[in-house]
C-alpha cells in the first residue's frame, strides 16, 4: 500500500540515512509497496534524480527478486548478475551503482516497503554489513507497525468522540478505559515521532476528561510512576508490570512505594483509587 503519510515517509528516510551511516554504503533508496509496483520515493546519497519515481515491478531487477523471495537479496556485480531481469540497468548505471542489496520490509506478513543500499565499486559484502542492513529493515517494520497501531487506536477514539460529548457517555467500562489509556502510554514510550507523541498525549487527556484533576503545576507522579500505576490499575502483579515496562521487579516496587507516599495511599488498592480520583488515570 503506497502511503503519502509524512510520518511514515519520515521513518523510511531516517532508516535510509541510518543504513548508509552504519554500513558505509554511499547510496540508499526505497519506497512503499503497492500492488501496481513499488515506487521509489526516498533517497540518501544519490547523485541524480533518475531513480525518483521509478516503479519496481515484482520479479524485475534486484528489488523485484527480493520481493519475490521475501528476503534480503544482494549482488556484487549488478550488471553481470545472471539471476536478475535487467529492467533497470540504465537507471542503476546512471547512478554508478555496481554492488547492490535489496530488502523487503514485511509487516504482519505483508510487504510494506522495499529498501536498497549500494556501492559504486565491486566490493565484497561482509556478514556484518548484511546483518546491519537486515536489522534496519526489521526496525523499520517495527516502527511502521507501531505507527499504524497508533493511528488505528486514535481513529477509534475519534469515532467514539464524534458520537459522544463526554467520556462517561461512551459504551466503555472503567476497565476498558484504563486498558486503552495504558496501551496509549505504552505506545507513546515506543514512538519517536513528536507529532504522534503529542496526539497520544491528547488522546490520553480525552480518556481522562470529566474526571477531577489536580489544579496547578505538573502532576504529582513522575512519568515512570504513572506508567506503573496504570498497569497496577489493571490488577497486574509486580513481576508482570516489570516485564511489560522492561523494569526489574524491585524497581517496580520502588515506584509503587514512591507513588503511595506522594498520594498518601495506604496500599496498592488505595493508590489506584487516589490516582483515579485525582484524574491521573481513567
Amino acid at each position: 500500500m503506497t502511503t503519502d503519510s509524512s510520518p511514515q515517509v519520515a521513518l523510511l528516510e531516517r532508516t535510509l540515512n541510518t543504513l548508509a551511516a552504519r554500513t558505509g554504503f554511499p547510496v540508499a533508496f526505497g519506497g512503499f509497496a503497492d500492488p501496481g509496483g513499488t515506487v521509489l520515493t526516498s533517497f540518501s546519497g544519490t547523485r541524480t534524480g533518475v531513480l525518483r519515481g521509478l516503479v519496481i515491478q515484482p520479479g524485475q531487477g534486484l528489488g523485484g527478486l527480493a520481493l519475490a523471495r521475501r528476503e534480503l537479496t544482494a549482488t556484487g556485480s549488478y550488471h553481470q548478475s545472471p539471476d536478475i531481469i535487467h529492467s533497470y540497468d540504465r537507471e542503476i548505471g546512471v547512478e554508478g551503482i555496481i554492488t547492490l542489496l535489496a530488502i523487503p520490509v514485511v509487516v504482519d506478513n505483508q510487504v510494506r516497503a522495499l529498501i536498497y543500499a549500494g556501492l559504486r565499486d565491486r566490493s565484497q559484502l561482509t556478514d556484518e554489513m548484511l546483518a546491519t542492513a537486515a536489522g534496519e529493515a526489521r526496525r523499520l517494520a517495527w516502527e511502521l507497525s507501531v505507527h499504524e497501531e497508533t493511528e488505528r487506536r486514535l481513529a477509534v477514539l475519534s469515532a467514539s468522540e464524534a458520537h459522544a460529548t463526554h467520556v462517561s457517555d461512551l459504551a466503555l467500562s472503567q476497565e476498558d478505559l484504563t486498558v486503552l489509556y495504558t496501551e496509549l502510554r505504552d505506545i507513546a514510550r515506543l514512538v519517536e515521532d513528536p507529532q504522534l507523541a503529542q496526539r497520544l498525549s491528547t488522546a490520553g487527556s480525552m480518556l481522562r476528561a470529566g474526571q477531577r484533576r489536580e489544579l496547578g503545576g505538573p502532576g504529582p507522579l513522575s512519568t515512570r510512576e504513572l506508567d506503573v500505576v496504570t498497569h497496577l490499575a489493571l490488577g497486574k502483579r509486580n513481576a508482570l508490570i516489570g516485564a511489560h515496562l522492561d523494569l526489574a521487579e524491585s524497581t517496580v516496587k520502588s515506584y509503587i512505594a514512591s507513588a503511595m507516599r506522594k498520594l498518601e495511599a495506604d496500599n496498592r488498592f488505595d493508590l489506584v483509587l487516589r490516582a483515579r480520583s485525582r484524574g491521573l488515570i481513567p
